[in-house]
């Protein structure tokens, strides 16, 4: 491996820490918003999806506005880092506002955690996007994109678990359950806030921007989205990326409703029962890094989305009360749980190599801004789906009794079934991927030799 290809190990760490922050913030609105919104501030499940979709639909319009911005800026931090720097503040203090129930009013309720999720996600688009497309300016290696994926994904873990672990601690344990929610949740805001900060200042002064090209594309919004999409081997992995991260988004949004409602898990227990998942995710993701080398990305990828689907079948048929089972079924998810997070992480670089080589510019901004765009448009209609599904069949927000016998098969359903599907669909485009690392490798040459003669 050429030199100027490696990334020192200190890298890959603060690149790491970036998506360590990122996901303190994500996960813990992904595991826990929905029912905070439906049981701690009151709002009714359909009005609490409607949340999601609107504010989601807003920072899809921003997140190809933002990458191309990134594409363009010229700052002596670089095109990426000056964002870290300028935007891990609004970051912080923003997700400690969402965590506060102002009033008792529903409508009025509605319209501040509208307002706030929609200034959330857009401080979470200056950090998200040119963190994303950062990554293929860290390396142009194949195997070493692998490997930094790797890191991060690691630390991604690391991220969700403290989330997920931490929220249920703090509110479940620490203040003893329901009742302490409005003053528990506010404190876990602040706490993770604080922590969003300091890290990602980390990874603004630990990453640096080793790749570089003239060919950086000036494009207008609409033209340049046409060229992103009319490259046939983006719309592959983009299917594989979004049918793969929506079915971990439901994941995310029913799993705490699966504990409460349905499990019954004892309070006191949740956060273990959150946190084991996301520590085998983490403990598994040398042995799919390396799957990943030996077989390929495309092979390993298929391997795990038919595993991690198999997996879920068993939330059909989670005795209630039994803890020991739900254990059994966060060990073996949490082994799919880490391939779904590193490999498609890992492909959508390989395509911006190959669109460089076929249209002479490059457009690693364009490329994730797209990707998060369609993304969080599918994945907030996904999750407003399950929320409605939540409220068609009877859930009952805010409740200290247990929910009828028809929410409780319905979330059952939805978490055995719904991300399964998506994971399904994602193989089916996965295995039409035609970059391979023997193609990659070839691509890689033939630019290098193009930059030689310029």
């Amino acid at each position: 491996m050429k030199e100027g290809y490696v990334v020192p190990t200190i890298g890959k760490i603060a690149y790491g820490l970036g998506d360590l922050a990122i996901n303190i913030g994500y996960t813990t609105i992904g595991f826990y918003l929905l029912f905070f919104l439906v049981n701690v501030a009151g709002i009714p499940a359909q009005w609490a999806g409607l949340i999601f979709l609107i504010a989601r639909a807003w920072d899809a319009i921003t997140d190809p506005i933002m990458g191309m911005i990134s594409d363009r800026t010229k700052s002596r931090f670089g095109r990426r880092r000056v964002y870290f720097l300028f935007g891990c503040i609004p970051f912080g203090l923003i997700f400690m506002l969402i965590w506060i129930v102002p009033s008792s009013n529903q409508l009025l309720l509605f319209g501040y955690y509208t307002a706030i999720t929609i200034l959330f996600n857009t401080a979470f688009t200056v950090v998200a996007v040119p963190y994303n497309a950062l990554m293929p300016e860290l390396s142009q290696n194949y195997d070493e994109r692998t490997s930094i994926s790797g890191y991060r994904m690691s630390l991604s873990f690391v991220g969700n678990l403290v989330a997920a672990v931490g929220v249920s601690f703090i509110v479940d344990v620490v203040y003893k359950g329901k009742e302490h929610y409005v003053t528990s949740y506010p404190i876990m805001g602040v706490t993770f806030g604080i922590i969003t900060i300091i890290l990602i200042f980390i990874m603004f002064l630990g990453t640096r921007e080793r790749v570089h090209s003239d060919a950086v594309v000036h494009d207008g919004l609409i033209k340049t989205f046409k060229a992103v999409l009319s490259l046939r081997e983006f719309r592959i992995v983009l299917g594989m990326f979004l049918f793969n991260m929506i079915g971990f988004d439901l994941i995310q949004a029913l799993f705490i409703f699966f504990l409460k409602d349905v499990i019954l898990i004892p309070e006191d227990m949740t956060f273990v029962v959150m946190g084991i998942p996301l520590i085998v995710a983490v403990l598994s993701a040398p042995f799919w890094i390396f799957v990943s080398d030996k077989l390929d990305k495309r092979k390993a990828y298929m391997i795990a989305a038919i595993y991690f689907t198999l997996s879920l079948l068993l939330c059909l048929i989670a005795p209630v009360n039994n803890l020991q089972f739900v254990i059994i079924i966060g060990v073996l998810a949490g082994i799919g749980i880490s391939a779904s997070q590193i490999i498609p992480f890992s492909m959508i670089p390989d395509v911006i190599e190959y669109d460089e080589y076929s249209s002479g510019v490059r457009r690693e901004g364009a490329f994730y801004g797209i990707t998060t765009f369609l993304y969080k448009v599918a994945s907030a209609a996904a999750i407003a789906g399950a929320s409605a599904m939540l409220a068609y069949f009877g859930y009952v927000e805010n409740s200290t009794m247990a929910q009828p016998q028809s929410a409780i098969a319905a979330i059952r359903y939805m978490m055995a079934f719904a991300p399964g599907v998506c994971f399904l669909i994602s193989v089916c485009f996965v295995r039409m991927f035609p970059i391979t690392r023997e193609r990659f490798d070839e691509i890689k040459h033939l630019l290098d030799e193009r930059k030689k003669q310029q």
